[in-house]
Protein backbone atom coordinates (compact mmCIF):
# COMPACT_ATOMS: atom_id res chain seq x y z
CA UNK A 1 0.00 0.00 0.00
CA UNK A 2 1.86 3.17 -1.11
CA UNK A 3 -1.20 5.71 -0.73
CA UNK A 4 0.23 8.49 2.42
CA UNK A 5 -1.94 10.56 4.95
CA UNK A 6 -0.73 13.91 5.97
CA UNK A 7 -1.88 15.54 8.78
CA UNK A 8 -3.02 18.70 6.91
CA UNK A 9 -3.54 20.80 10.37
CA UNK A 10 -0.02 19.80 11.93
CA UNK A 11 2.28 22.48 12.07
CA UNK A 12 2.87 26.15 12.58
CA UNK A 13 1.92 26.92 9.52
CA UNK A 14 -0.87 24.78 8.51
CA UNK A 15 -2.68 24.47 6.67
CA UNK A 16 -1.57 26.88 4.00
CA UNK A 17 1.91 25.03 3.90
CA UNK A 18 1.15 21.36 4.07
CA UNK A 19 -1.18 22.05 1.58
CA UNK A 20 1.37 23.51 -0.39
CA UNK A 21 3.50 20.99 0.40
CA UNK A 22 1.25 18.85 -1.53
CA UNK A 23 1.34 21.07 -4.23
CA UNK A 24 4.68 21.08 -4.48
CA UNK A 25 5.11 17.16 -4.63
CA UNK A 26 2.52 16.63 -7.18
CA UNK A 27 4.51 18.95 -9.57
CA UNK A 28 8.19 17.29 -8.89
CA UNK A 29 5.96 14.07 -9.15
CA UNK A 30 6.50 12.65 -5.82
CA UNK A 31 3.22 11.28 -5.81
CA UNK A 32 0.10 10.37 -7.73
CA UNK A 33 -2.88 12.68 -6.55
CA UNK A 34 -4.71 9.95 -5.94
CA UNK A 35 -1.78 8.30 -3.57
CA UNK A 36 -2.60 11.08 -0.56
CA UNK A 37 -5.27 11.52 2.01
CA UNK A 38 -5.43 14.20 4.18
CA UNK A 39 -6.74 14.04 7.61
CA UNK A 40 -8.45 17.90 9.06
CA UNK A 41 -11.53 19.70 9.83
CA UNK A 42 -12.44 18.83 6.32
CA UNK A 43 -14.52 22.10 5.32
CA UNK A 44 -10.98 24.04 6.49
CA UNK A 45 -8.91 21.34 3.81
CA UNK A 46 -11.14 21.44 1.30
CA UNK A 47 -10.56 25.34 1.17
CA UNK A 48 -6.91 25.50 1.26
CA UNK A 49 -6.91 22.39 -0.84
CA UNK A 50 -9.09 24.32 -3.54
CA UNK A 51 -7.02 27.68 -3.20
CA UNK A 52 -3.92 26.08 -3.97
CA UNK A 53 -5.37 24.57 -6.84
CA UNK A 54 -4.87 20.36 -5.94
CA UNK A 55 -6.86 17.90 -7.72
CA UNK A 56 -10.38 16.84 -6.87
CA UNK A 57 -9.28 13.26 -6.68
CA UNK A 58 -7.20 14.14 -3.77
CA UNK A 59 -9.25 12.81 -0.62
CA UNK A 60 -10.15 14.56 2.36
CA UNK A 61 -10.96 12.12 5.87
CA UNK A 62 -12.83 14.54 7.28
CA UNK A 63 -11.37 15.00 11.82
CA UNK A 64 -13.07 17.73 13.25
CA UNK A 65 -11.28 17.93 16.47
CA UNK A 66 -8.82 20.60 16.30
CA UNK A 67 -5.51 19.70 18.89
CA UNK A 68 -4.06 22.93 20.54
CA UNK A 69 -0.76 23.61 21.87
CA UNK A 70 -2.41 22.79 25.89
CA UNK A 71 -4.05 19.60 24.61
CA UNK A 72 -1.56 16.57 25.73
CA UNK A 73 -1.22 13.23 24.00
CA UNK A 74 -3.36 11.87 26.94
CA UNK A 75 -5.91 14.57 25.63
CA UNK A 76 -5.31 13.50 22.14
CA UNK A 77 -6.06 9.89 22.92
CA UNK A 78 -9.21 10.23 25.51
CA UNK A 79 -10.77 13.63 24.81
CA UNK A 80 -10.47 14.14 21.44
CA UNK A 81 -10.48 11.00 19.49
CA UNK A 82 -10.96 12.41 16.14
CA UNK A 83 -8.33 14.87 15.61
CA UNK A 84 -5.95 14.77 12.57
CA UNK A 85 -3.59 12.68 13.84
CA UNK A 86 -5.57 10.10 15.38
CA UNK A 87 -7.95 9.69 12.33
CA UNK A 88 -4.73 9.40 10.32
CA UNK A 89 -3.10 6.86 12.05
CA UNK A 90 -6.74 4.75 12.29
CA UNK A 91 -6.31 5.02 8.36
CA UNK A 92 -3.31 3.04 8.39
CA UNK A 93 -4.16 0.53 10.56
CA UNK A 94 -7.44 -0.13 8.54
CA UNK A 95 -5.43 -0.40 5.42
CA UNK A 96 -6.18 2.37 3.19
CA UNK A 97 -2.37 3.83 3.48
CA UNK A 98 1.34 2.69 4.31
CA UNK A 99 2.23 5.79 5.43
CA UNK A 100 1.78 8.64 7.90
CA UNK A 101 2.92 12.05 7.98
CA UNK A 102 2.30 14.59 10.73
CA UNK A 103 4.26 17.95 11.73
CA UNK A 104 1.79 17.86 14.90
CA UNK A 105 2.75 17.41 18.25
CA UNK A 106 5.69 14.65 18.28
CA UNK A 107 4.52 13.32 21.91
CA UNK A 108 1.05 12.99 20.54
CA UNK A 109 2.29 11.41 17.03
CA UNK A 110 4.28 8.57 18.96
CA UNK A 111 1.73 8.37 21.36
CA UNK A 112 -1.24 7.72 18.78
CA UNK A 113 1.53 5.55 16.60
CA UNK A 114 2.19 3.31 19.47
CA UNK A 115 -0.99 2.79 20.81
CA UNK A 116 -2.99 2.51 17.36
CA UNK A 117 -0.32 0.36 15.22
CA UNK A 118 0.87 -2.43 16.73
CA UNK A 119 4.64 -3.23 16.84
CA UNK A 120 6.34 -5.22 14.46
CA UNK A 121 7.35 -8.26 15.40
CA UNK A 122 10.23 -8.71 17.65
CA UNK A 123 10.27 -4.47 18.35
CA UNK A 124 9.32 -3.43 21.85
CA UNK A 125 10.25 0.42 21.62
CA UNK A 126 9.70 2.62 18.93
CA UNK A 127 12.53 5.39 18.36
CA UNK A 128 12.75 8.00 15.82
CA UNK A 129 15.05 8.30 13.84
CA UNK A 130 16.52 11.38 12.15
CA UNK A 131 19.05 10.99 9.27
CA UNK A 132 21.78 13.96 9.05
CA UNK A 133 23.87 14.75 6.11
CA UNK A 134 27.78 13.98 8.05
CA UNK A 135 31.20 14.86 5.80
CA UNK A 136 31.56 11.65 4.61
CA UNK A 137 28.41 10.06 4.05
CA UNK A 138 24.54 10.14 6.26
CA UNK A 139 24.01 9.07 9.19
CA UNK A 140 21.32 8.05 11.39
CA UNK A 141 20.65 9.55 14.69
CA UNK A 142 18.11 7.63 17.10
CA UNK A 143 16.30 8.03 19.22
CA UNK A 144 16.16 11.76 18.90
CA UNK A 145 13.02 12.09 21.28
CA UNK A 146 10.81 9.26 21.82
CA UNK A 147 12.49 7.65 24.61
CA UNK A 148 14.34 9.79 27.25
CA UNK A 149 15.09 7.39 29.84
CA UNK A 150 14.83 3.60 27.86
CA UNK A 151 16.64 0.16 29.15
CA UNK A 152 19.26 -0.70 27.77
CA UNK A 153 17.48 -3.69 25.60
CA UNK A 154 15.70 -1.15 23.80
CA UNK A 155 19.00 0.76 22.89
CA UNK A 156 19.96 -2.77 21.41
CA UNK A 157 16.91 -2.83 19.39
CA UNK A 158 17.39 1.05 18.31
CA UNK A 159 20.91 -0.28 16.84
CA UNK A 160 19.38 -3.24 15.21
CA UNK A 161 16.56 -1.40 13.60
CA UNK A 162 18.66 1.16 12.40
CA UNK A 163 21.02 -1.21 10.90
CA UNK A 164 18.41 -2.82 9.12
CA UNK A 165 16.91 0.59 7.95
CA UNK A 166 20.22 2.62 6.64
CA UNK A 167 20.86 -1.21 5.29
CA UNK A 168 18.01 -1.17 3.03
CA UNK A 169 17.89 2.52 2.03
CA UNK A 170 21.52 2.88 1.17
CA UNK A 171 22.17 -0.27 0.22
CA UNK A 172 24.85 -0.60 2.65
CA UNK A 173 25.78 -4.51 3.53
CA UNK A 174 27.19 -4.19 7.12
CA UNK A 175 26.50 -0.60 8.08
CA UNK A 176 28.66 0.71 11.26
CA UNK A 177 27.04 1.25 14.56
CA UNK A 178 28.05 3.10 17.64
CA UNK A 179 26.43 4.22 20.71
CA UNK A 180 26.79 7.91 21.95
CA UNK A 181 29.37 8.23 24.70
CA UNK A 182 31.37 10.38 26.63
CA UNK A 183 34.73 8.74 25.67
CA UNK A 184 36.17 6.25 23.44
CA UNK A 185 37.54 4.27 26.19
CA UNK A 186 35.13 0.67 27.12
CA UNK A 187 34.68 1.24 30.57
CA UNK A 188 33.05 4.81 30.40
CA UNK A 189 29.78 6.12 30.18
CA UNK A 190 26.59 5.61 32.13
CA UNK A 191 25.49 1.81 33.45
CA UNK A 192 22.59 2.55 30.49
CA UNK A 193 25.45 2.92 27.83
CA UNK A 194 27.32 0.35 29.03
CA UNK A 195 24.89 -2.37 29.02
CA UNK A 196 23.63 -1.16 25.95
CA UNK A 197 27.61 -1.39 24.27
CA UNK A 198 27.40 -5.22 26.35
CA UNK A 199 24.24 -6.44 24.20
CA UNK A 200 25.32 -4.87 20.93
CA UNK A 201 28.87 -6.32 21.07
CA UNK A 202 27.07 -9.83 21.04
CA UNK A 203 24.61 -9.05 18.15
CA UNK A 204 24.67 -9.07 14.17
CA UNK A 205 25.48 -5.70 13.75
CA UNK A 206 28.85 -4.41 12.48
CA UNK A 207 28.98 -2.56 15.84
CA UNK A 208 31.86 0.08 15.65
CA UNK A 209 32.04 0.80 19.65
CA UNK A 210 31.41 4.00 21.19
CA UNK A 211 31.21 7.75 19.48
CA UNK A 212 32.41 10.89 20.98
CA UNK A 213 30.13 13.94 20.02
CA UNK A 214 32.99 15.53 18.22
CA UNK A 215 32.69 12.30 16.03
CA UNK A 216 29.44 12.07 14.87
CA UNK A 217 29.23 13.66 11.51
CA UNK A 218 33.17 12.60 10.64
CA UNK A 219 31.41 9.67 9.18
CA UNK A 220 33.10 6.96 11.09
CA UNK A 221 29.53 5.49 12.30
CA UNK A 222 26.58 5.17 9.55
CA UNK A 223 23.99 4.72 12.92
CA UNK A 224 24.16 6.74 16.04
CA UNK A 225 22.52 5.03 18.96
CA UNK A 226 21.80 7.09 22.06
CA UNK A 227 18.71 7.61 24.07
CA UNK A 228 16.01 10.37 23.48
CA UNK A 229 16.75 13.43 25.71
CA UNK A 230 20.64 13.06 24.10
CA UNK A 231 19.61 12.45 20.93
CA UNK A 232 17.35 15.19 21.14
CA UNK A 233 19.49 17.54 22.60
CA UNK A 234 22.33 16.45 19.92
CA UNK A 235 19.99 17.14 16.99
CA UNK A 236 18.57 20.36 18.26
CA UNK A 237 22.16 21.48 19.25
CA UNK A 238 23.41 20.81 15.76
CA UNK A 239 20.62 22.66 13.92
CA UNK A 240 21.11 25.52 15.66
CA UNK A 241 25.10 25.68 15.37
CA UNK A 242 24.48 24.94 11.67
CA UNK A 243 22.40 27.81 11.42
CA UNK A 244 24.70 30.33 13.48
CA UNK A 245 27.62 29.45 11.32
CA UNK A 246 25.67 29.80 7.87
CA UNK A 247 24.82 33.42 9.13
CA UNK A 248 27.75 34.45 10.45
CA UNK A 249 29.73 32.88 7.70
CA UNK A 250 27.39 34.67 4.76
CA UNK A 251 27.97 37.54 6.51
CA UNK A 252 31.81 38.04 6.57
CA UNK A 253 31.27 36.96 3.32
CA UNK A 254 29.64 39.88 2.19
CA UNK A 255 31.89 42.12 4.34
CA UNK A 256 34.34 40.62 2.96
CA UNK A 257 33.57 42.22 -0.94
CA UNK A 258 32.48 38.89 -2.25
CA UNK A 259 30.22 38.88 -4.83
CA UNK A 260 26.87 38.16 -3.96
CA UNK A 261 26.43 35.83 -6.79
CA UNK A 262 29.52 33.76 -5.62
CA UNK A 263 27.70 33.87 -2.44
CA UNK A 264 24.39 32.77 -3.86
CA UNK A 265 26.40 29.67 -5.35
CA UNK A 266 28.35 28.64 -2.15
CA UNK A 267 24.72 28.61 -0.48
CA UNK A 268 23.41 26.32 -2.96
CA UNK A 269 25.92 24.17 -2.53
CA UNK A 270 25.92 24.41 1.27
CA UNK A 271 22.18 24.00 2.20
CA UNK A 272 20.88 21.28 1.06
CA UNK A 273 23.19 19.20 3.30
CA UNK A 274 22.16 21.18 6.48
CA UNK A 275 18.71 22.12 5.85
CA UNK A 276 16.40 20.24 7.59
CA UNK A 277 13.47 20.33 5.07
CA UNK A 278 15.73 18.21 2.36
CA UNK A 279 14.80 15.02 4.26
CA UNK A 280 11.68 16.89 5.63
CA UNK A 281 10.79 14.12 8.70
CA UNK A 282 11.91 11.53 10.98
CA UNK A 283 10.91 7.77 11.14
CA UNK A 284 8.99 6.31 13.76
CA UNK A 285 10.81 3.41 13.62
CA UNK A 286 9.01 -0.14 15.30
CA UNK A 287 5.78 -0.01 14.55
CA UNK A 288 3.41 -0.93 11.53
CA UNK A 289 3.22 1.84 8.87
CA UNK A 290 5.66 4.03 7.65
CA UNK A 291 5.48 7.06 10.56
CA UNK A 292 7.11 10.41 9.54
CA UNK A 293 7.21 13.21 12.46
CA UNK A 294 8.48 16.43 10.79
CA UNK A 295 9.74 20.38 12.44
CA UNK A 296 6.60 22.23 13.31
CA UNK A 297 7.76 24.80 11.98
CA UNK A 298 8.04 23.18 8.47
CA UNK A 299 7.24 24.81 5.21
CA UNK A 300 6.00 23.63 1.69
CA UNK A 301 9.20 22.17 0.54
CA UNK A 302 9.31 20.38 3.78
CA UNK A 303 6.22 18.56 3.08
CA UNK A 304 7.03 17.56 0.30
CA UNK A 305 10.47 16.16 0.38
CA UNK A 306 8.61 14.55 3.94
CA UNK A 307 6.41 12.71 0.96
CA UNK A 308 8.63 11.46 -0.70
CA UNK A 309 10.88 10.30 2.38
CA UNK A 310 7.65 8.22 3.37
CA UNK A 311 7.12 6.86 -0.47
CA UNK A 312 10.44 6.16 -0.57
CA UNK A 313 10.86 4.35 3.00
CA UNK A 314 7.43 2.49 1.88
CA UNK A 315 9.09 1.32 -1.22
CA UNK A 316 11.93 0.13 0.13
CA UNK A 317 10.12 -2.14 2.44
CA UNK A 318 11.86 -1.00 5.38
CA UNK A 319 9.40 -2.45 8.15
CA UNK A 320 10.27 -5.84 6.37
CA UNK A 321 14.31 -5.31 6.94
CA UNK A 322 13.20 -4.31 10.29
CA UNK A 323 11.17 -7.71 11.19
CA UNK A 324 13.61 -9.99 9.11
CA UNK A 325 16.69 -8.76 11.77
CA UNK A 326 14.47 -8.74 14.71
CA UNK A 327 13.51 -12.57 14.13
CA UNK A 328 17.36 -13.50 14.20
CA UNK A 329 17.31 -12.11 17.56
CA UNK A 330 15.54 -12.16 20.84
CA UNK A 331 16.42 -9.26 23.03
CA UNK A 332 14.08 -10.02 25.78
CA UNK A 333 10.46 -10.20 26.93
CA UNK A 334 7.90 -7.27 26.06
CA UNK A 335 8.49 -4.72 29.42
CA UNK A 336 6.00 -4.00 32.44
CA UNK A 337 4.61 -0.94 30.87
CA UNK A 338 3.31 -3.22 28.27
CA UNK A 339 0.21 -5.34 27.68
CA UNK A 340 0.56 -8.68 26.20
CA UNK A 341 0.42 -7.56 22.71
CA UNK A 342 3.65 -5.38 23.13
CA UNK A 343 1.41 -2.28 23.61
CA UNK A 344 2.04 0.91 25.96
CA UNK A 345 -0.45 0.46 28.82
CA UNK A 346 -2.77 3.84 28.95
Amino acid sequence: MTRIVLDAVGGDHAPAETIAGVALALQHGYLEPDEIILTGPEAMVRESARAAGLPDVVEICDAPDVLTAADSPTDALRRKRRNSIAVGMGLVKAGRAGGFVSAGSTGTVVAAATVGLRYLDGIRKACIAALIEGENNPFLVLDVGANPQPKPQHLAQFALMGSAYYGCQFGVESPRVGVLNIGSEDKKGSPLVLEARRLMQDMPIAFHGNVEGVEVFSGDCHVVVTDGFSGNVLLKTSEGVAEYLLRTTFQAMGEAGIAPEQIRAVQRAVMPRVDFSETGGALLLGVEGVVTICHGRSRAPAFANALRFARKALQGKVNEHIVKAAQELNLGAPDDEHDERGQPAI
